[in-house]
């Protein structure tokens, strides 16, 4: 039964090899488009977005030589709360209005990125831009509308800046490796799913093993083909 199963795996694995070798050259085509598309789109259709960050820190500087654990976990949960502050118009307006930015404060809000940083009272600010200049003077314009912010709106003056955001070097995206990799890998499946396809649609007796397969007719003699202009010598 063992030997029957393997002896039927084996066929199938044979068949599966000459579908794929028959229809080799489409196999190997698509992905290579795909790659091609996919690397050209990336290059010169998706633009380049920068990110430029800046941290803060809640908290004021400790009066006592020592930290209060009380005071750090205030900070921690006063985060959360100022995470909203720093989404809010009051913060956006003024940025809109330094930097003459041609956005509503929605439109700029969804640009601008506040988290936190871990189980932490720093706060992170990020933006992101097609134009790193813009991303880095956005980015310190909101953590300074921000500060300003917090101290009206608050009555108290506990954020002040880890790091100012720097002039990007590198865009975050597009990702052009992976896009290219997924274009391939795709491409790839797709290739298969219709080498397959057109194995399944395609019901026509090309060779005596086919008609052994399909059939189940054994084979008494077969017709071979010559080329035009061939000479056949027959053999004593």
């Amino acid at each position: 039964m063992n030997q029957q199963y393997e002896d039927e795996f084996t066929i199938d694995l044979r068949d599966i090899f000459r579908i794929v070798r028959k229809r080799i050259a489409l196999v190997l085509l698509i992905p290579l488009v795909a790659v091609v598309a996919a690397a050209l789109v990336a290059m010169f259709v998706l633009p380049e977005v920068y990110q430029a960050s800046t941290t803060l820190i809640v908290g004021k500087a400790p009066t006592q030589q020592q930290i209060v654990y009380n005071d750090i976990m205030l900070n921690r949960q006063l985060v959360k709360t100022y995470k909203q502050i720093a989404h809010s118009n009051k913060v956006m307006e003024p940025v809109i209005r330094e930097l003459k930015l041609d956005l509503t404060p929605e439109r700029l809000r969804s640009a601008v990125d506040v988290t936190q940083l871990g189980d932490t009272e720093i706060i992170k600010v990020s933006v992101e831009h097609t134009d790193p200049y813009v991303a880095m003077v956005v980015t310190n314009s909101v953590a300074r509308s921000f500060i300003a912010n917090i101290v009206d709106i608050m009555q108290v003056d506990n954020v002040s800046v880890v790091d100012e955001a720097r002039l990007p070097q590198h865009p975050i995206k597009p990702q052009k490796k992976l896009i290219v990799a997924v274009a391939g890998v795709l491409g790839l499946m797709s290739s298969l799913l219709l080498v397959f396809l057109l194995e399944y649609l395609d019901n026509t007796i090309k060779t005596p093993t086919d008609v052994e397969r399909y059939l189940d007719l054994p084979v008494l003699a077969a017709i071979p083909r010559f080329r035009p202009g061939e000479v056949v010598v027959k053999g004593e």
